[in-house]
């Protein structure tokens, strides 16, 4: 059964976004962020206790883990664990 979800997106012409832009900007969590920071695939510039995200690099993040066509949705989603 398909899922209908409307997401609102806004234009961000920032270079850098903080943690908190960050979340929002993409709709996942503070340790989502964390994950991808620690593991090398966020670059990041800490200010204090604030980590702040290069924007260029976020959507970079989106066009590399885009899927297109019906069957690499299928693929990509059979091998995501739940």
């Amino acid at each position: 059964m398909p899922v209908n979800k409307t997401v609102k997106v806004r234009t961000c012409d920032k270079i850098w976004m903080s943690q908190k832009e960050a979340q929002k900007y993409l709709g996942v969590s503070k340790d989502w962020l964390k994950e991808r920071r620690l593991d090398g695939r966020l670059h990041y510039s800490m200010v204090g206790t604030t980590a702040f995200y290069i924007k260029s690099e976020i959507d970079a993040l989106i066009r590399r883990n885009a899927v297109t066509g019906i069957r690499n949705f299928r693929e990509a989603a059979s091998t995501t664990p739940l």
